[in-house]
């Protein structure tokens, strides 16, 4: 049996406790492309479901496997990343950033800050314009 590399467990991982608190009362979905391999996520309302199905989804992001490995064990950051022109992403950057709630930060690093969801982003966004 082929030990899982650091990718398929990062997406094991997701699926394993089969809701996220993080992504509560936010629903999209997601597919990974690097090279022939496909990883799609779907949430919906915190619930999350990992496939290596090429369906469609709300955002398609085309990365090569090392830069995604290095962004689901932390030694990429998801943004920079896309700023570097490294990922791209075609359908909904929304999905794609609050995907980011759920990526490891660099090695070494200790804690984590709350996640904020973009209905709280929103609304005081609306409360200060």
């Amino acid at each position: 049996m082929a030990v899982p590399d650091a990718i398929d467990q990062f997406f094991t991982s997701l699926a394993e406790p089969g809701r996220i608190s993080t992504f509560e009362g936010e629903s999209a979905s997601l597919r990974f492309d690097a090279g022939e391999a496909h990883w799609r996520i779907q949430i919906t309302d915190g619930a999350v479901a990992v496939s290596k199905a090429n369906d469609p989804a709300d955002a398609v992001v085309k990365i090569t496997r090392p830069h995604l490995e290095a962004i689901v064990t932390g030694r990429l950051n998801a943004q920079a990343a896309m700023l570097r022109g490294l990922v791209t992403c075609e359908g909904s950057i929304a999905a794609l950033i609050m995907f980011q709630r759920c990526l490891p930060g660099p090695p070494g690093s200790v804690g984590r800050v709350a996640p904020i969801s973009s209905k709280t982003v929103t609304a005081e966004h609306a409360r200060t314009a």
